[in-house]
């Protein structure tokens, strides 16, 4: 069942229409977005799924706040990193609209969806199958013409680490609604970078074996040890080099770092 709506959602995606909204920039593809979600997040009500919990305001406290902070330095890195081209105050505001929907489709459908219906095999199976899925899922971006081996396989192997540091993230902060905003903005630069047509004369870049296998690796431990971290640090309590950070840096009060 979820292989077949994982399926039917990509279809249904490429078959949208793109013609409803054709004045207002990304509104097409933000309106298909919106639906998508919608219509997991009422299978998700239907069924009674355990991520059902998982949609309220994030709990407030120095887990929180540590969780943010890591997520807010792989935003500022990814801002900073695009090209950031000038646009129009509307393209502007449509375009982070849009990015907003794209985390808030696929968040509702792989941590809410998927991860609520895996929920019953246990918290590890649920996390590793709904993130494999999540980055299998990125496959359809390499379809046609222009596939190539190696770019799918690096961009499932990263957004499958995306996935295990999203559940995290969701799971220490008890809200997908943080993971939904960050998932977003994590997306900037497929709004605000400055699209480079590929150069027919440039000689493109053919990977050994190795290098090929290897290349996504450093990403993916990274993900994968702030995910871990976030772990730790919903079981038990904050490590004290965090509460010397956040003391350091004047995020907490002396009195809550002790807590």
């Amino acid at each position: 069942m979820l292989i077949a709506l994982s399926v039917l959602t990509l279809v249904a995606g490429r078959l949208q229409p793109t013609s409803w909204f054709e004045d207002i920039p990304y509104a097409n593809a933000t309106f298909g977005n919106v639906v998508a979600g919608l219509f997991f997040y009422f299978a998700i009500y239907v069924l009674g799924l355990q991520s059902l919990e998982y949609f309220r305001a994030p709990r407030v406290g120095l887990k929180t706040l540590f969780a943010l902070l890591i997520a807010a330095i792989f935003i500022f890195g990814e801002i900073r990193t695009s090209d950031n081209e000038r646009m129009s105050v509307l393209e502007t505001v449509m375009g982070i609209i849009f990015l907003l929907s794209i985390g808030y489709s696929e968040e509702i459908f792989s941590r809410g969806f998927v991860y609520g219906a895996l929920y019953k095999f246990g918290r590890r199976s649920a996390i590793f199958f709904s993130s494999l899925g999540f980055g299998l899922m990125h496959i359809n971006r390499y379809w046609g013409s222009d596939w190539d081996a190696w770019l799918a396989y690096w961009h499932v192997v990263e957004t499958f680490g995306f996935a295990i540091f999203a559940c995290a993230l969701m799971i220490l902060t008890r809200s997908i609604w943080l993971v939904v905003v960050f998932h977003g903005l994590i997306d900037w630069s497929i709004v605000f970078d400055e699209y480079i047509p590929p150069d027919p004369n440039e000689v493109a870049w053919e990977p050994s074996m190795w290098e090929g296998l290897t290349s996504p690796l450093f990403n993916l431990a990274i993900f994968l040890f702030l995910a871990w971290l976030l772990f730790k640090i919903e079981k038990g309590t904050v490590p004290r080099w965090v509460k010397r950070l956040a003391l350091k840096w004047k995020l907490v009060e002396p009195e809550l770092a002790n807590a």
